[in-house]
């Protein structure tokens, strides 16, 4: 597993990379939000305001979404997470890297996001007494995790009764060809891939694996939806650098321009039985797992 070390030697790529991504990830995290059944926990809270942790939140997402929906910013006819009416509540993003954090605190300050705090915190060891939130979100995160089957024990912990975790994780590698041109091309060129970095991103790819270690965790209502939404993108577009930058930048920052060149050609070519009419219309595959603290 990555050390709190390595992703301290990607923050930088993170932070480059959050305002340009910000559109595309307010689109997924709709299934987030939607898995959390913000309006539920409200009945069931008798309309108090929500509190949510976000764990792993990186420089602001789904952290900024969740704000968004309970109250955080003014609603927009093509933001899919504006504030809803009869929601209210505060996000508490976390992430243990303490640049991740800084970062994330500098873009909430610049959008107007106020109802958010912003803490470092390890997802295993989390710094909040028991029932403390009515929602856990993580997008893309636990499977990272030295111990992601402690993590889930501390979300359950840090729940209140009837609240609700949800995680979204990727499907298998065979089901992301972005990730699976992504291994192949960095370990031809740089002798680097997935596992030889100590990354395994797929390790919450089965969903009724992933099932039986949320209700081991203790939790019930387990619920998994798989997604598989495919962008559009000009070819001329080399849509894989964010992606690749935030998972190898400290690698490829080592890299020669010659060799980033080569990646950059060897992507192209292993991605364009893609292309159609002039555009990349590559598949990502991810799950949607949700549970509820009893």
């Amino acid at each position: 597993m990555q050390s709190q070390t390595t992703w301290h030697h990607l923050s930088s790529d993170w932070i480059n990379w959050a305002d340009r991504l910000a559109p595309a990830a307010e689109k997924i995290n709709r299934h987030l939000i939607e898995a959390a059944d913000l309006d539920g926990l409200a009945r069931l809270r008798g309309g108090a305001p929500l509190d949510v942790l976000d764990l792993a939140s990186g420089v602001g997402e789904p952290a900024f979404s969740f704000a968004r929906v309970l109250g955080g910013n003014a609603a927009t006819a093509d933001d899919v997470s504006a504030n809803t009416p009869g929601l209210s509540g505060h996000v508490t993003a976390s992430d243990i890297v303490p640049e991740m954090c800084d970062g994330l605190a500098a873009r909430a300050a610049d959008e107007g996001i106020g109802n958010i705090s912003v803490i470092p915190a390890d997802m295993e060891k989390l710094p909040f007494s028991d029932q403390s939130f009515d929602v856990v979100s993580c997008r893309f995160g636990v499977m990272f995790c030295n111990d992601p089957d402690r993590a889930l024990g501390e979300s359950h912990r840090v729940l209140r009764p009837g609240g609700r975790a949800v995680y979204m994780v990727w499907a298998p590698m065979v089901d992301n060809p972005l990730f699976a041109a992504m291994d192949a091309v960095l370990g031809n060129i740089l002798g680097i891939g997935f596992d030889k970095a100590g990354i395994n991103p797929f390790a919450f790819g089965h969903p009724d694996q992933s099932m039986m270690r949320l209700e081991a965790a203790g939790f019930t209502g387990i619920t998994a939806t798989s997604h598989s939404p495919a962008g559009r993108i000009p070819e001329k577009v080399p849509f894989w650098k964010p992606q690749m930058d935030m998972l190898f930048g400290n690698v490829l920052r080592r890299a020669s321009d010659m060799d980033r060149g080569a990646i950059d050609a060897a992507m192209f070519e292993t991605l364009s039985p893609y292309i159609e009419d002039g555009h990349f219309q590559v598949p990502i595959c991810f799950h949607v797992l949700s549970g509820k603290r009893a």
